[in-house]
């Protein structure tokens, strides 16, 4: 009888985890611009090709998020289960139907084929404010230097 209630007291131990796989990625967009920005994602790319700036009629909103001027927006996401101890969930990793994201201001947008592409963790966009040992806390602050360098125009539609 003590040998079962030991191995069932190792078995939950185990099942419970001593040691955490992975940690928590809190993703907080801030917005620093006068203007609202909207971040959207879609279910293909936003333009009808990478040479010509049309909207794609067919592509489909999937996930979209609103901040308005001195606002900021966060994104929680559990640890990968397999993942190991330092890692990170990419922002829009959860959103499996996702293949484009679009970031605009109302006069100027970005758009990036990939979603955790254009916010790539470890492309220099993200600030790392915080970190232990069950989460990490990573910012994006969009300015008028984020779209002034990357954005187009927003297209008219008719």
């Amino acid at each position: 009888m003590k040998t079962k209630l030991l191995l069932l007291l190792i078995a939950a131990v185990m099942l419970c985890g001593c040691e955490h796989l992975g940690q928590f990625t809190y993703y907080t967009f801030i917005n620093a611009t006068d203007k609202t920005i909207t971040v959207t994602l879609y279910d293909q790319d936003f333009y009808t090709n990478e040479w010509q700036v049309e909207v794609n009629p067919d592509a489909k909103e999937v996930f979209c998020f609103v901040i308005a001027p001195g606002e900021q927006y966060t994104r929680i996401l559990p640890p990968y289960p397999s993942a190991p101890k330092a890692s990170t969930s990419p922002p829009f990793e959860d959103i499996k139907e996702a293949r484009c994201i679009t970031v605009s201001n109302g006069e100027l947008i970005v758009s990036h084929r990939s979603p955790d592409g254009l916010f790539y963790q470890y492309s220099g966009w993200y600030e790392k404010t915080k970190s232990t040992n069950k989460s990490v806390h990573l910012q994006i602050v969009f300015d008028d230097v984020f779209f002034n360098t990357q954005g187009q125009p927003v297209p008219v539609y008719e």
